[in-house]
């Protein structure tokens, strides 16, 4: 489980058992407050479509969901032809 905290410079982070790790993509509220007012769930997904790996905060109702949020925002925005999800976790404040 995460825990997403905002860093120094007041940029969401997300905090796992190997310490501090950097959102590169956030697709939901970018502030704490913003994330408590959202009645959806918090979840990091992790993929390796480009030449390294990124992380993206969510909101959604399931882990599958924010799965498919991601990979369609790759498909679509990205233009990436196959994603590579590697995985999706759910993360609290």
């Amino acid at each position: 489980m995460y825990k997403i905290k905002a860093n120094s410079h007041n940029e969401l982070v997300a905090i796992g058992k190997f310490g501090e790790e950097t959102i590169h993509i956030v697709h939901c509220g970018e502030t704490i407050e913003d994330l408590k007012d959202d009645v959806a769930t918090p979840y990091i997904v992790a993929e390796e479509c480009t030449n390294f790996a990124r992380v993206h905060l969510v909101t959604n109702f399931s882990e599958d969901e924010a799965l498919q949020q991601v990979d369609e925002y790759l498909r679509e925005k990205e233009d990436i032809k196959e994603t590579h999800l590697i995985g999706v976790f759910e993360a609290e404040l």
